[in-house]
Protein backbone atom coordinates (compact mmCIF):
# COMPACT_ATOMS: atom_id res chain seq x y z
CA UNK A 1 0.00 0.00 0.00
CA UNK A 2 1.27 3.64 -0.55
CA UNK A 3 1.84 6.33 1.16
CA UNK A 4 -0.69 8.33 0.15
CA UNK A 5 -3.44 5.12 0.50
CA UNK A 6 -2.21 5.22 4.46
CA UNK A 7 -2.48 8.54 5.23
CA UNK A 8 -6.63 8.27 3.01
CA UNK A 9 -7.22 5.80 5.22
CA UNK A 10 -6.22 7.59 8.38
CA UNK A 11 -7.77 10.22 7.49
CA UNK A 12 -11.41 8.51 6.41
CA UNK A 13 -11.14 6.77 9.93
CA UNK A 14 -10.81 10.41 11.80
CA UNK A 15 -13.79 11.52 9.92
CA UNK A 16 -15.77 8.54 11.24
CA UNK A 17 -14.50 8.56 14.77
CA UNK A 18 -15.46 12.41 14.79
CA UNK A 19 -18.74 11.94 13.38
CA UNK A 20 -19.72 9.39 16.41
CA UNK A 21 -18.46 12.04 18.91
CA UNK A 22 -20.29 14.73 17.66
CA UNK A 23 -23.51 12.62 16.83
CA UNK A 24 -23.06 10.01 19.36
CA UNK A 25 -23.20 6.45 18.08
CA UNK A 26 -26.08 5.37 20.13
CA UNK A 27 -28.55 7.70 17.84
CA UNK A 28 -27.01 6.61 14.90
CA UNK A 29 -28.69 3.18 15.94
CA UNK A 30 -31.45 4.46 17.08
CA UNK A 31 -32.38 6.01 13.76
CA UNK A 32 -31.84 2.79 12.22
CA UNK A 33 -34.98 1.57 13.71
CA UNK A 34 -33.79 -0.15 16.86
CA UNK A 35 -37.13 -0.61 18.86
CA UNK A 36 -38.15 2.03 21.84
CA UNK A 37 -40.59 1.13 24.73
CA UNK A 38 -43.39 3.21 25.36
CA UNK A 39 -43.74 3.28 29.30
CA UNK A 40 -47.32 4.49 30.49
CA UNK A 41 -47.11 5.24 34.30
CA UNK A 42 -50.72 5.91 35.76
CA UNK A 43 -51.91 6.85 39.59
CA UNK A 44 -55.70 6.78 40.52
CA UNK A 45 -56.63 7.95 43.88
CA UNK A 46 -59.10 6.09 45.60
CA UNK A 47 -60.85 8.37 47.46
CA UNK A 48 -62.84 9.60 44.70
CA UNK A 49 -63.94 6.26 42.76
CA UNK A 50 -64.74 4.90 46.34
CA UNK A 51 -67.36 8.09 46.73
CA UNK A 52 -68.97 6.29 43.39
CA UNK A 53 -72.58 3.99 44.23
CA UNK A 54 -70.38 0.69 43.54
CA UNK A 55 -67.04 1.84 45.54
CA UNK A 56 -65.26 0.26 43.01
CA UNK A 57 -61.94 0.61 40.94
CA UNK A 58 -62.43 2.20 37.32
CA UNK A 59 -63.00 0.23 33.81
CA UNK A 60 -59.79 2.24 31.62
CA UNK A 61 -58.34 1.25 28.13
CA UNK A 62 -54.96 2.46 27.06
CA UNK A 63 -54.26 2.48 23.25
CA UNK A 64 -51.76 3.99 20.49
CA UNK A 65 -52.82 5.06 16.97
CA UNK A 66 -50.82 7.11 14.16
CA UNK A 67 -51.24 10.35 12.70
CA UNK A 68 -54.05 9.15 10.18
CA UNK A 69 -55.41 6.75 12.56
CA UNK A 70 -54.71 3.77 9.70
CA UNK A 71 -52.70 1.83 13.12
CA UNK A 72 -54.26 0.91 16.24
CA UNK A 73 -52.88 -0.58 18.93
CA UNK A 74 -54.02 -1.58 22.23
CA UNK A 75 -51.66 -0.99 24.91
CA UNK A 76 -53.82 -1.93 28.04
CA UNK A 77 -57.40 -2.45 29.09
CA UNK A 78 -59.05 -3.84 32.02
CA UNK A 79 -60.18 -7.07 32.00
CA UNK A 80 -64.24 -6.66 32.40
CA UNK A 81 -64.21 -4.50 29.40
CA UNK A 82 -61.22 -6.45 27.28
CA UNK A 83 -62.64 -9.84 28.19
CA UNK A 84 -66.50 -8.94 28.41
CA UNK A 85 -66.15 -10.69 32.04
CA UNK A 86 -68.65 -9.01 34.12
CA UNK A 87 -68.62 -12.23 36.45
CA UNK A 88 -72.95 -12.34 36.47
CA UNK A 89 -73.08 -8.68 37.05
CA UNK A 90 -74.27 -5.99 34.80
CA UNK A 91 -72.99 -6.44 31.58
CA UNK A 92 -72.00 -2.38 30.42
CA UNK A 93 -72.19 -1.30 26.83
CA UNK A 94 -71.18 2.21 27.64
CA UNK A 95 -68.24 1.42 30.32
CA UNK A 96 -65.29 2.12 27.36
CA UNK A 97 -67.35 2.68 24.53
CA UNK A 98 -65.09 4.84 22.53
CA UNK A 99 -62.08 2.45 22.97
CA UNK A 100 -64.75 -0.68 21.58
CA UNK A 101 -65.15 1.64 18.30
CA UNK A 102 -60.94 1.89 17.87
CA UNK A 103 -60.37 -1.76 19.08
CA UNK A 104 -63.24 -3.29 16.39
CA UNK A 105 -60.97 -1.35 13.67
CA UNK A 106 -57.80 -2.28 15.18
CA UNK A 107 -59.10 -6.34 15.03
CA UNK A 108 -61.96 -6.20 12.13
CA UNK A 109 -64.37 -7.47 15.13
CA UNK A 110 -67.99 -6.82 14.74
CA UNK A 111 -68.49 -6.20 18.23
CA UNK A 112 -67.32 -5.68 21.66
CA UNK A 113 -64.90 -8.21 23.33
CA UNK A 114 -66.83 -11.02 24.29
CA UNK A 115 -65.25 -14.01 26.72
CA UNK A 116 -65.48 -15.89 23.75
CA UNK A 117 -63.70 -13.15 21.84
CA UNK A 118 -61.90 -11.42 24.33
CA UNK A 119 -59.12 -8.54 23.79
CA UNK A 120 -55.76 -10.77 23.89
CA UNK A 121 -54.38 -11.75 27.31
CA UNK A 122 -51.33 -9.68 26.86
CA UNK A 123 -53.37 -6.38 26.85
CA UNK A 124 -55.63 -7.36 29.65
CA UNK A 125 -55.33 -7.15 33.15
CA UNK A 126 -57.78 -6.82 37.18
CA UNK A 127 -57.96 -3.56 37.16
CA UNK A 128 -55.64 -1.75 39.83
CA UNK A 129 -56.96 -0.46 43.42
CA UNK A 130 -54.26 2.09 42.78
CA UNK A 131 -51.01 2.41 40.51
CA UNK A 132 -50.32 0.90 36.87
CA UNK A 133 -47.26 0.89 35.08
CA UNK A 134 -47.23 -0.72 31.28
CA UNK A 135 -45.18 -0.39 28.47
CA UNK A 136 -44.93 -1.38 24.30
CA UNK A 137 -42.41 -1.53 22.11
CA UNK A 138 -42.80 0.69 18.79
CA UNK A 139 -39.80 1.69 16.46
CA UNK A 140 -37.70 4.65 17.18
CA UNK A 141 -38.69 8.09 16.09
CA UNK A 142 -42.22 7.07 15.07
CA UNK A 143 -45.09 9.09 16.21
CA UNK A 144 -47.80 8.53 18.27
CA UNK A 145 -51.41 9.94 19.29
CA UNK A 146 -51.97 7.80 22.84
CA UNK A 147 -55.95 7.76 24.30
CA UNK A 148 -57.05 6.87 27.73
CA UNK A 149 -60.61 6.38 28.19
CA UNK A 150 -61.73 5.86 31.84
CA UNK A 151 -65.29 5.45 33.32
CA UNK A 152 -66.50 4.55 37.26
CA UNK A 153 -69.37 3.02 37.38
CA UNK A 154 -72.55 4.60 39.50
CA UNK A 155 -71.03 8.11 39.72
CA UNK A 156 -73.84 9.93 40.05
CA UNK A 157 -74.04 14.03 40.16
CA UNK A 158 -76.56 16.22 39.66
CA UNK A 159 -75.98 16.13 35.47
CA UNK A 160 -75.52 12.97 35.40
CA UNK A 161 -78.30 11.15 37.88
CA UNK A 162 -79.63 7.54 38.05
CA UNK A 163 -82.85 9.49 36.52
CA UNK A 164 -82.25 12.06 33.87
CA UNK A 165 -84.28 15.42 34.35
CA UNK A 166 -86.71 14.15 31.72
CA UNK A 167 -87.04 10.58 33.09
CA UNK A 168 -85.00 8.71 31.85
CA UNK A 169 -83.58 5.76 33.84
CA UNK A 170 -79.41 5.19 33.44
CA UNK A 171 -80.21 0.98 33.40
CA UNK A 172 -76.70 0.32 32.99
CA UNK A 173 -75.52 2.34 36.32
CA UNK A 174 -73.59 4.71 34.38
CA UNK A 175 -73.56 7.83 36.00
CA UNK A 176 -70.65 9.75 34.68
CA UNK A 177 -70.22 8.78 31.10
CA UNK A 178 -66.16 7.70 30.16
CA UNK A 179 -63.64 10.57 29.36
CA UNK A 180 -61.00 10.40 27.20
CA UNK A 181 -57.42 11.61 27.59
CA UNK A 182 -55.40 12.68 24.34
CA UNK A 183 -51.35 13.08 24.08
CA UNK A 184 -49.08 12.97 21.89
CA UNK A 185 -45.40 11.19 21.74
CA UNK A 186 -42.02 11.12 18.99
CA UNK A 187 -40.73 7.36 20.46
CA UNK A 188 -37.02 8.35 21.82
CA UNK A 189 -35.29 7.63 24.87
CA UNK A 190 -36.08 10.61 27.08
CA UNK A 191 -39.56 11.88 25.28
CA UNK A 192 -42.25 12.53 28.16
CA UNK A 193 -45.59 13.85 27.95
CA UNK A 194 -48.73 14.40 29.80
CA UNK A 195 -51.59 14.00 28.13
CA UNK A 196 -54.93 16.07 28.70
CA UNK A 197 -58.65 16.09 28.56
CA UNK A 198 -60.67 16.17 25.66
CA UNK A 199 -64.25 15.04 25.66
CA UNK A 200 -66.55 12.35 27.06
CA UNK A 201 -69.02 9.45 25.47
CA UNK A 202 -72.55 9.25 26.28
CA UNK A 203 -74.45 8.13 29.71
CA UNK A 204 -76.79 6.13 27.99
CA UNK A 205 -75.47 5.04 24.92
CA UNK A 206 -72.60 3.34 23.13
CA UNK A 207 -71.26 6.14 20.83
CA UNK A 208 -68.19 5.90 19.01
CA UNK A 209 -67.05 9.27 19.06
CA UNK A 210 -66.02 11.67 21.24
CA UNK A 211 -68.26 14.72 23.05
CA UNK A 212 -66.26 17.86 23.68
CA UNK A 213 -68.71 19.10 25.91
CA UNK A 214 -67.21 18.24 29.17
CA UNK A 215 -70.14 20.54 31.51
CA UNK A 216 -71.16 18.12 34.28
CA UNK A 217 -68.47 16.10 34.64
CA UNK A 218 -67.23 16.48 38.20
CA UNK A 219 -65.51 13.37 40.29
CA UNK A 220 -64.79 11.47 36.88
CA UNK A 221 -61.87 14.06 35.56
CA UNK A 222 -59.99 14.03 39.24
CA UNK A 223 -59.80 10.26 39.42
CA UNK A 224 -56.69 10.34 37.59
CA UNK A 225 -53.38 11.31 39.75
CA UNK A 226 -51.39 10.99 37.82
CA UNK A 227 -50.65 10.22 34.05
CA UNK A 228 -47.17 10.06 32.55
CA UNK A 229 -46.06 8.33 29.24
CA UNK A 230 -41.91 8.14 28.62
CA UNK A 231 -40.02 6.63 25.80
CA UNK A 232 -36.96 4.35 27.02
CA UNK A 233 -34.41 2.54 25.67
CA UNK A 234 -35.15 -1.50 25.42
CA UNK A 235 -31.26 -1.70 26.35
CA UNK A 236 -31.31 0.77 29.49
CA UNK A 237 -33.47 3.59 30.71
CA UNK A 238 -34.90 6.87 30.46
CA UNK A 239 -32.57 9.45 28.86
CA UNK A 240 -33.01 13.25 30.18
CA UNK A 241 -34.79 14.99 27.25
CA UNK A 242 -37.72 16.91 26.34
CA UNK A 243 -41.24 16.59 25.92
Amino acid sequence: MTRLGSRLIFFCAGILLACCAFFGCRSLGTEQGEPVALHFSLSLDPDIYKQSHYKKPPQFAIWLEDAMGAEIRTVWVTEKTGAGSWGGKIVRPVSLPYWVSRWKKETGSSGAPTPENPAVDAVTGATPAQDLACETQVSAGSRWDYYIEINVSGDYNYSFAAVSKDGKRDKNGNGQPSIIYKGQITALPGRRSVPRLIGRTDQFESVDRIIEDLEGISTAKEVFSKIEVTGKSCNGGAVAGDK
